[in-house]
């Protein structure tokens, strides 16, 4: 028990922070009628897929009901920043760092927060300053949902701290929750028809999940390992590599293209549907139903791929950590050459998941156009690929935690 000390402690971080959470997405908004408040937010289909792969809860009009998305969010434009300006941000300090993180998050959960409040005003009790008649309904509510998720980047950073699962422990369960309404409701416009739940739908839905959570967990698993030289360790443990998973972008590009893809559709005349020429174009371009906005959304997921992978292989940053430790690829000069040799393989890499994302994403879409419920498979096996990019991450700090007094320094 003594050797696994270290595991239950931080399993134990996990559970405490876990259960804060999810009590401050049960925690009500003081002055929110939620019955016309979830009718309102059910309508903005962006604000809804990007709330199910974020750890966000709009089904409960809560503290906690912006979730995990300002965090994530501020984590990935930091992640880019640091791709393109990687010198500046090495020479600030960790505390410099945690500092700009922070007020990211807070940018964004301003942003966030607005939109909620904006999208269910009409369900918002009046509140007024003590003492006046100073009305501040809306910025009070949004004031309390920025709290709540500037209190849920502390839980994140807490639980990397601390914990297992690192922040994204804090999004799982989330998913989890989400999956079957991905699987019945789909993408959750006004176009899509709930899959039937019958007892064959059911068995041919499990069939498909575990298909593709085996194929995804091969995917994930699957890499390229560059040969490298370590000129400063001895001849035995000389020999290394450079990994370069196939699919590097992991499940990022499915947590936002379906939000990022719908999004134009909210400038569309909701009640009578499009009434204009730009408005008549969009709802074509940008619908699921068409085969044209079926091509956009390949290109929306495509591109996503490409930018999150390029982002956490970070190809400049690994040639600048192979120069600085004197490591160089075998038959590669270090510097410009090397960085060359990594994007190339990169973009091959990346090439091949392409043909993996596209099955996932439109493949379902494409049969949607003959038999409409099977469009949900989209959402569905999207997610389960999300889940297998996570449980990946957790999975390794588990195995490390566990086996890290296996091993003895001195014989």
């Amino acid at each position: 028990m003594h050797r696994y000390r270290e595991f239950f402690t931080s399993l134990g971080w996990t559970a405490i922070i876990l259960a804060v959470f999810v009590a401050g997405q049960v925690v009500p908004l003081p002055n929110v009628d939620s019955g016309t408040a979830q009718d309102a937010l059910s309508n903005v289909t962006f604000l809804k897929l990007f709330a199910n792969v974020t750890g966000s809860n709009l089904s409960n009009q809560a503290l906690f009901s912006v979730g995990m998305g300002p965090f994530m969010s501020a984590m990935i434009i930091w992640q880019a920043v640091q791709s393109v300006a990687d010198e500046q941000v090495g020479r600030m300090t960790n505390r410099q760092i945690s500092f700009w993180k922070y007020v990211l998050t807070l940018f964004l959960a301003i942003i966030q927060s607005f939109q909620m409040v904006y999208f269910m005003r009409s369900s918002l009790d009046p509140m007024y300053l003590p003492g006046t008649q100073i009305d501040i309904t809306f910025a009070g509510t949004m004031l309390l949902l920025i709290a709540g998720a500037m209190f849920v980047a502390w839980l994140a950073n807490l639980n990397a701290a601390m914990g297992i699962g690192s922040s994204v422990a804090l999004i799982v369960p989330g998913i989890v929750r989400g999956i079957p309404n991905n699987l019945i409701n789909g993408f959750g416009d006004s176009h899509t028809v709930p899959l039937k739940m019958t007892a064959t739908a059911i068995l041919i839905a499990i069939i498909i999940g575990f298909i593709f959570l085996i194929l995804s967990v091969l995917v994930n698993a699957s890499e390229l390992r560059i040969p490298i030289e370590r000129p400063m360790l001895d001849r035995e443990h000389s020999n290394s590599y450079l990994p370069i998973k196939l699919l590097t972008s992991v499940g990022m590009p499915f947590m936002f293209s379906s939000s990022i893809f719908t999004f134009p559709g909210y400038f569309i005349n909701q009640s009578i549907g499009p009434t204009d020429d730009l408005q008549r174009f969009i709802a074509s371009w940008f619908s699921y139903r068409t085969p044209q906005g079926i091509l956009v959304y390949g290109l929306v997921l495509l591109a996503l791929n490409y930018a999150f992978g390029y982002i956490n292989i970070q190809p400049t940053r690994q040639t600048k950590s192979l120069k600085e430790s004197d490591d160089y690829i075998v038959g590669v000069a270090p510097g410009d050459a090397t960085e060359r040799y990594i994007m190339h393989h990169f973009s091959l890499l990346t090439a091949v998941s392409n043909v993996f994302i596209l099955i996932i994403g439109i493949g379902p879409l494409i049969v949607g156009l003959f038999y409409a419920p099977a469009a949900n498979y989209s959402l569905f096996l999207g997610s389960i690929m999300i889940l297998v990019g996570m449980a990946s991450g957790i999975t390794d700090q588990i195995h490390a935690l566990l086996t890290k007094n296996r091993y003895r320094v001195f014989d």
